[in-house]
């Protein structure tokens, strides 16, 4: 019996050799193919370009304020009932769109270090957070969810709708001049 076992694991083990060299041969190809792309500051917001532009840089930063209001009244909110994980997920969101704001230069100036089109990649990522929040702090099945999904698909329709390049000094848009 301990010829089986010890055949066993020595099968286990070579199985396990081929799985973790064929993840390395995937995970080198996929870091090739990633290197190939073309992803900079205007890729999430050109993906949009044929969308009508409603929202303008200085509606964009009052929604900003409005949604890391939303999110720390949501942080407070389940906070108080006891809800760490949806609490800690509405914390973070706050923070990250308030950080990101302070930090943006919706006139184009120059003045702050994050441009107005970066802007937008970022805002892509916030909604990331959002939707993936509730599976990541363990509500997905709660109601609580609810709130991080709609604001994830809120925040998509103001990146479609937002005029990135009326806030991007000339040079950066590529599109027109601000």
């Amino acid at each position: 019996m301990g010829d089986r076992s010890e055949a066993t694991m020595d099968g286990i083990r070579r199985t396990a050799g081929q799985i973790q060299s064929q993840l390395g041969e995937i995970g080198g190809r996929l870091r090739s193919r990633v290197g190939q792309l073309s992803v900079d500051e205007s890729t999430i917001p050109d993906t949009f370009r044929r969308v009508p532009k409603l929202i303008s840089p200085r509606v964009h930063a009052w929604l900003d304020v409005a949604v890391t209001a939303y999110f720390g009244i949501l942080g407070a909110l389940f906070a108080t009932r006891g809800k760490k994980g949806a609490a800690t997920a509405a914390f973070v969101n706050a923070a990250m769109v308030a950080g990101v704001s302070l930090m943006t230069d919706y006139q184009g100036t120059g003045e702050k270090p994050i441009n107005f089109k970066m802007h937008a990649t970022i805002d892509a990522l916030q909604a990331t957070t959002a939707a993936l929040g509730p599976m990541l702090h363990g509500f997905a099945g709660k109601p609580e969810a609810g709130f991080f999904y709609g604001q994830a698909a809120n925040e998509l329709a103001v990146i479609a709708s937002t005029d990135w390049d009326a806030g991007t000094p000339i040079g950066l848009s590529g599109n027109k001049a601000a």
